[in-house]
């Protein structure tokens, strides 16, 4: 299934879209693993290391607590602010504060357990954090920076290893999280543009198989999907529908006097004046034929759809008169059949009934042996028609 893109929707639109979606789930990663070192770092602290003295265990567990606190009160926050717009904010809050206890936390543990796993878990906290924030690279390196510096803080200043060892380790860390975050960052950022282009192209290739490319209406295959949707809501809730098929003459004298570009001009205009005369969203215009036209006009019964009607052939007359007139010295003919639907009728007869009202227009008010240009020579101007369309079905009950 084609997602949805909205059509003011940018590709920076899209992509930041895409990675607010990638940073909830970040969050919930990094706050889960994080919970899980802490819990790692707290049994090994509480039952594996009995020389570990009190005092370190009072200040592990009041950090904890401040972290709890702190967590809680970001939570809130993250509750009442409309996320969508400040996830950049939610997102550096959450880095900082994970980043911030991490960094208070190593230093004090090496320093007085000499915790050997403890770099090990700092470690992964720095990997998970590129895998958590490398979509939003200002909180990856709010969450990374203090631990890389509790790395140097304590190799430099509490002496436990020599301080080029130190730096150079600080350095490798460092270059390993840039080379990495770019690769994921490279990959995300393509891979996002990509989809966003192929939804795009494949959504307007779904608007142009619908769309009539001459009038910018919609063509037979858009109105059959609308035709059955009307159909569909109509039996549902006991609605009326009606439906109109207008055919508009001589437009086929007018393309051999004029040419095919000037057809293509007098039936812009056509369109112009169906839409003009059309008010309710709900109202469905298509193209169903060369010179055919329907209008679909659901909850309108046939009074409402004569009105409707009239209403059309005003607004085509207006369009399109004077640009006849200056070439056949005759304005336009718009006849209008008013088909009625009942809950008997399916999508393929009505189409059925569709047709037979067509041909019933094509050949009305045209005697035998004569042909549109009979008409011009003889100074015949046609006259327009609204006539209710009414199957043989019908008609001998």
């Amino acid at each position: 299934m084609i997602r949805h893109i909205e059509t003011w929707t940018t590709g920076r639109d899209y992509f930041e879209q895409q990675q607010f979606k990638r940073q909830a789930q970040g969050w919930k990663l990094i706050i889960v693993t994080s919970g899980l070192l802490l819990g790692l770092v707290f049994i090994e602290l509480f039952w594996l290391e009995p020389t570990v003295t009190s005092q370190v265990k009072s200040v592990f567990s009041g950090v904890l607590a401040l972290l709890g606190g702190a967590a809680f009160v970001l939570w809130l926050v993250v509750q009442v602010m409309p996320i969508k717009v400040k996830w950049q904010i939610a997102s550096l809050a959450l880095a900082g504060l994970l980043g911030s206890c991490w960094a208070v936390l190593f230093p004090l543990l090496i320093h007085y357990s000499h915790f050997s796993t403890l770099y090990v878990y700092s470690d992964l906290f720095i990997f998970l954090s590129v895998v958590a924030f490398f979509s939003y690279p200002p909180a990856m390196y709010l969450a990374i920076g203090p631990v890389l510096g509790s790395f140097l803080f304590s190799g430099v200043y509490l002496e436990l290893n020599h301080e080029a060892l130190t730096v150079l380790s600080v350095i490798s860390r460092l270059a390993i999280v840039i080379v990495v975050r770019e690769c994921l960052y490279h990959w995300f950022h393509s891979s996002v543009f990509h989809e966003f282009e192929e939804q795009r192209l494949r959504q307007e290739l779904a608007t142009v198989s619908l769309v009539d490319p001459i009038t910018g209406l919609q063509n037979s295959r858009h109105f059959e999907l609308m035709l059955e949707r009307e159909i569909m809501a109509s039996r549902r809730h006991h609605s009326e529908l009606t439906l109109l098929i207008v055919s508009v003459e001589p437009l086929r004298l007018y393309t051999m006097t004029c040419g095919h570009q000037a057809y293509e001009v007098l039936l812009k205009r056509v369109a112009k004046g169906l839409r003009r005369g059309v008010y309710r969203p709900r109202d469905f215009i298509a193209r169903v034929g060369s010179d055919e036209f329907a209008v679909l006009l659901p909850d309108t019964d046939t009074e409402g759809s004569e009105i409707v009607a009239e209403r059309i052939q005003r607004h085509i007359h207006r369009c399109c008169d004077n640009l006849v007139k200056a070439d056949l010295e005759q304005p336009v003919c718009v006849k209008t059949s008013v088909i009625e639907w009942t809950p008997g009728w399916n999508v393929r007869q009505v189409f059925k009934h569709m047709h037979d009202a067509i041909n019933v227009l094509r050949d009305d008010d045209k005697p035998e042996d004569m042909d549109d240009s009979d008409d011009a020579e003889k100074g015949h101007e046609p006259v327009d028609i609204i006539a209710r369309y009414e199957p043989l079905s019908r008609l001998g009950k």
